[in-house]
């Protein structure tokens, strides 16, 4: 197994590689979150997600290359929250990058659903993972907990606990790193009279979606 190395993002350059990687391993398995995400386009995905990036102050990203090939295989977003970051009211989220049409609509719903739980758990300092992936010919050689490593020492330096929402998927390897379960997250959409595209879509994208809420404390340095 080739080495593996941890890199902090410091430039534009880096990111469409970190992105392709993304595209990859959120669609082994699918993941019905990131089919809204992810919009029309790989390269509209990569601006809109750096944009995200460079306007919050309290998101880091960390990458891992495999240092045989100087392929990036996996990164994570971590947002570092020092205040509570519901003190002051948000905009709600929407698809705004899709267009008008069922999978907008149900986007819209999916998007809200995700942001309104997260003041129920977060409401104080704290970190967040936001994204966390790995390519799929690249799992189980330890990239995932490099990247958790580096964001639960940061979490143990500030006293802060560290939160994620998982996947069934991804579950195990958030538990390894010392989360635990403390909720269920459910999303979903539902309108009156649903149309044949609406339920099929509905059903493509795996709704309900069933995830957890897992938290990790930090342990005193």
């Amino acid at each position: 197994m080739a080495p593996l190395k941890l890199h902090e993002l410091s430039s534009d350059d880096e990111f469409k590689a970190l992105v392709h990687v993304e595209h990859e391993a959120y669609s082994k398995p699918l993941n019905g979150v990131w089919e809204i995400l992810k919009g029309y386009s790989e390269d509209e995905f990569c601006a809109r997600q750096l944009s995200w990036h460079k306007s919050d102050p309290t998101s880091h990203w960390v990458y891992v290359t495999d240092e045989a090939t100087g392929e990036v295989i996996g990164g994570t977003q971590w947002n570092i929250h020092k205040t509570n970051p519901f003190e002051v009211e948000r905009t709600p989220l929407t698809a705004y990058w899709l267009q008008e049409g069922t999978m907008k609509e149900i986007g819209d719903q999916l998007m809200l659903a995700w942001e309104s739980k997260r003041p129920t758990f977060a409401s104080k300092p704290h970190l967040l993972i936001e994204f966390c992936f790995v390519h799929s010919a690249h799992r189980r050689q330890g990239a995932a907990t490099m990247m958790l490593k580096w964001g639960t020492k940061k979490a143990d330096e500030l006293g802060l606990e560290a939160l994620v929402e998982s996947t069934e998927t991804g579950r195990s390897v958030y538990e390894k790193a010392g989360f635990y379960f403390i909720d269920d997250l459910y999303l979903d959409a539902q309108v009156e009279n649903p149309s044949k595209e609406f339920e099929e879509t509905r059903k493509k994208l795996g709704c309900p979606i069933h995830g957890f809420v897992m938290r990790r404390d930090p342990v005193p340095v």
